[in-house]
């Protein structure tokens, strides 16, 4: 799980970048945009998702500093950072703070070539700068007891879907 998520969130993308910047300083242009998370732009912690979070601070700032290395060849490398996005990963409905993945894309797409990390939709923005002004103690808490619940809920489903298999003799 550990060396799945850094290859993932890290390696993949180091890779890809490595791969085609050659061909972008020829051309003296480009754009490569990069998926940060709130879960450490927005956050002071985010417990029991600590390889995730840790994968994604280095993202965010990967592309930060390689953003100033090729911003003066015509390059524009950007580090997209979304809240919650109604995916089947985050098995959330849409709402207006959640948007569905083509209204999420519709707003990525106005920043590029703007700033080196971005939160694109304006209502994640909103949350952000709302949730970067709670004390930082107050915060962690929450998210510690926010993240324990949400791994309780989900050993709960695992369970629930065991029992049922064998239940069903697969």
């Amino acid at each position: 799980m550990i060396n799945g998520t850094i290859k993932v969130n890290l390696e993949g993308t180091i890779w890809v970048t490595k791969a085609v910047i050659p061909s972008m300083i020829k051309k003296k242009k480009g754009s490569i945009i990069n998926l940060g998370s709130g879960s450490t732009y927005v956050l002071s912690s985010y417990p029991l998702f600590t390889i995730y979070a840790a994968t994604k601070g280095s993202m965010e700032m990967f592309s930060r500093s390689i953003s100033l290395e090729y911003k003066h060849k015509g390059i524009d490398i950007q580090c997209q950072v979304p809240l919650f996005v109604s995916t089947k990963l985050t098995k959330m409905g849409s709402s207006m703070f959640v948007p569905t993945p083509e209204k999420y894309t519709k707003s990525c797409t106005r920043w590029i070539g703007y700033e080196s990390v971005v939160v694109p939709y304006l209502l994640h923005s909103l949350q952000a700068f709302l949730i970067r002004a709670i004390p930082h103690p107050f915060l962690d808490s929450y998210m510690l007891r926010f993240c324990l619940n949400w791994r309780t809920k989900g050993l709960l489903e695992d369970a629930q879907i065991i029992k049922a298999s064998e239940a069903s003799g697969s």
